[in-house]
């Protein structure tokens, strides 16, 4: 007979139910509002973001990859009062790609916290930063397509 699995340590558990793992982090109100870790489960069911997911869930089963057409697997983007919503549907190949391009140190933060001349200018650096994204996607895209 084998034990029970023992939950990860490093793992953080939902705020929620306090039972599973959690697997998304969501905040409400910027940086100064509410902010938390859920499980898939209780994401669903949260009354301010489970419509959300289950729209975006459908999008997801009917639509194809903004960068390279085929089927799409996943979400890219985000939603703020804002900026309105920015998401993108795209495969699990053209995820990772987006993910790389994120993590570059030139793409690390649209502004940095405290620069109020920044702050005003957040449209036009999002709007640079997806000019770039597509770029960046467009070119691996067709180096896939190439091999």
């Amino acid at each position: 007979m084998t034990a029970p699995a023992t939950p990860d340590p490093d793992q953080q558990l939902c705020d929620n139910c306090h039972e599973r793992p959690a697997s998304s982090h969501i905040s409400h109100g910027g940086r100064a509002g509410e902010s938390r870790v859920l499980c898939h489960v209780c994401l669903l069911q949260d009354s301010k973001v489970g419509g959300l997911m289950q729209r975006l869930n459908e999008a997801v089963r009917a639509g194809l990859c903004k960068y390279c057409g085929v089927p799409a697997e996943t979400i890219f983007g985000g939603s703020s009062s804002s900026l309105g919503d920015h998401f993108n549907l795209v495969c699990m190949t053209c995820f990772g790609d987006l993910t790389e391009f994120v993590r570059r140190p030139e793409n690390a933060s649209l502004f940095r916290a405290g620069d109020e001349a920044a702050l005003h200018n957040v449209a036009a650096h999002l709007a640079d930063f997806q000019k770039r994204r597509d770029e960046f996607m467009k070119q691996r895209v067709l180096e896939r397509k190439a091999k």
